[in-house]
């Protein structure tokens, strides 16, 4: 099943000074979200593929998002992480379900980092 996006949103930011230190090079970081549907939203379900199949075309596409957004090559990544949030009729394990089974592989892809 095809993920339903709604939005999808990237972002860099560039820190030219910390602590009152100026940092040559900036650090620079990306953060690449999506905005879906949730299936489950409001209706209690057992099997949450659906969602775990979601973070696995999410994970890929947004890593790739990322690296595109920073214009590096992409082990040129020094570090990655991953979040999500549900909404009023959402459930913790919705979360769950689309970071922890599948998303990780495709995103360390994606960065080519990690195990």
């Amino acid at each position: 099943m095809t993920p339903r996006i709604r939005k999808i949103a990237v972002w860099v930011e560039e820190t030219h000074i910390e602590m009152g230190r100026a940092i040559a090079p900036p650090t620079r970081k990306a953060v690449a979200v999506a905005v879906i549907e949730n299936p489950f939203a409001g209706v209690y379900a057992e099997d949450l593929s659906e969602l775990m199949a979601t973070g696995e075309v999410l994970g890929g596409l947004l890593g790739g998002k990322c690296v595109a957004a920073l214009g590096i090559a992409p082990a040129q990544a020094e570090s990655y992480g991953k979040a999500a949030m549900v909404g009023e009729a959402g459930e913790l394990e919705h979360a769950a379900a689309l970071l922890h089974p599948r998303l990780g592989a495709p995103l360390r892809a994606a960065v080519e980092r990690g195990a």
